[in-house]
């Protein structure tokens, strides 16, 4: 094997394994409103009831149940609150995050998607005999980016309808110049 071929095989293997995590790691839940407007998630959705179902991650369990010990635990410290540059920047607030850190993560959002897509036509374009592996690599470098096709219609950005990227445009409308 060659060593393009070498790591994209790694690389494969490397996303297949994270896929496969990403799968055993979720929890299929049933939401409800029942007739007082009340919301319920539920792990079967009940009889009768139209329930909507919904994929999330699972929280991790213990293996061993918590045993009470004879002498009380001491209280847990208090947490202390995160200042802004230790602060993870999913857990801010949309409109504390400045707009060039909501673009950054509209726009790993939209990497994550596109990357495996890249991929995938990079080694279609490198199964044919005739293409050069060089070319398929610079032909396919903006894969996922907007742009004009050759009949002049435009062609839109892939997957700017993520969440990220909504948030990160209606932020953008929101706030003044």
């Amino acid at each position: 094997m060659t060593a393009p071929k070498i790591v994209c095989l790694a690389g494969v293997c490397f996303i297949l394994a994270v896929l496969t995590e990403a799968a055993n790691a979720q929890q299929t839940l049933y939401k409800w409103v029942d007739e007082d407007g009340v919301v319920h998630f539920e792990e079967s959705p009940p009889e009768g009831v139209n329930a909507e179902r919904i994929i999330t991650t699972a929280a991790p369990q213990d293996v061993a149940p918590k045993v009470p010990s004879a002498t009380p635990a001491p209280p847990p410290p208090r947490p202390q609150q995160p200042t802004d540059a230790s602060r993870p920047v999913a857990a801010a607030s949309v409109s504390d995050m400045t707009l060039a850190q909501l673009d950054q993560r509209c726009e790993a959002a939209r990497e994550a998607k596109i990357a495996p897509l890249r991929e995938a036509e990079i080694e279609k374009c490198k199964a044919q005999p005739r293409n050069d592996p060089a070319f398929c690599e610079r032909h396919n470098a903006d894969f996922g980016e907007g742009g004009r096709n050759v009949n002049g219609t435009v062609r839109p950005r892939m997957f700017d309808d993520l969440p990220e990227c909504v948030e990160a445009l209606q932020e953008r409308n929101r706030r003044p110049n």
